[in-house]
């Protein structure tokens, strides 16, 4: 994940299980850090494959972070 703040406001890239340069979008507030970006769900692991967005939120403090993952499935 590269992530670029202007700010409030985060934008960048990732590329990981749900796919290849995802573009990312969130908000800063002070270390609470919330990003959101879309995939898709791979065939052969658990759930149905499709379109996927997920949701992180919580908080960054130095070179640490803690936060809560939410997925929904369109």
């Amino acid at each position: 994940m590269k992530l670029s703040r202007d700010g409030n406001r985060l934008t960048g890239t990732w590329s990981g299980a749900f796919g290849v340069v995802q573009p990312v979008s969130g908000t800063w507030r002070d270390g609470y850090v919330e990003l959101s970006f879309t995939g898709s769900w791979p065939k052969g692991r658990p759930g149905t494959p499709g379109n996927v967005t997920l949701t992180f939120a919580g908080w960054i403090a130095d070179d640490t972070g803690r936060a809560r993952v939410r997925e929904y499935n369109p």
